[in-house]
């Protein structure tokens, strides 16, 4: 019984990996809308399902990853960065609200609701985790002890 159990087990995970694209094909519409957005985009790897293309990049020192659908629409983008690459407004708000507190990483997510922007801040005893938007509007989402010191 456990020889069989066993056997069952490795013929899923098999099957499991075979299912997994190691090169998946990307259609033209997809790669016309990439080229055209994100020019300048290297060290790419693409996943794909039925509906949608899955690109994670580098451009510069930004690491993007975008989603397409199989039409060429540009979905959602997702990017994460440093303090630097913050609009100035934001960016503001953050140092006066959370002065003397590092900016420790940023992640930018677009889509057809706009830009929404997900901040996190620490000093030497908490992280926060702070929301803002294009307008500016800057909110705290959660605080934690850190535990990492």
């Amino acid at each position: 019984m456990k020889l069989f159990i066993l056997t069952a087990a490795l013929s899923l995970g098999l099957n499991a990996m075979a299912a997994v694209t190691v090169n998946p094909t990307v259609n033209d519409k997809v790669l016309k809308t990439f080229k055209e957005v994100f020019s300048n985009a290297r060290d790419v790897q693409w996943s794909t399902t039925a509906d949608y293309n899955e690109a994670s990049f580098r451009s510069g020192s930004i690491s993007t990853r975008a989603v397409i659908d199989n039409n060429g629409a540009l979905i959602r983008t997702i990017r994460y960065y440093k303090e630097n690459n913050l609009p100035s407004n934001i960016l503001y708000k953050i140092k006066k609200k959370y002065d003397g507190k590092e900016i420790y990483g940023v992640t930018e997510v677009t889509n057809n609701e706009g830009t929404n922007y997900h901040i996190i801040v620490r000093d030497s005893r908490s992280i926060y985790s702070v929301t803002a938007d294009n307008n500016g509007s800057v909110m705290q989402t959660a605080k934690y002890k850190r535990g990492d010191i």
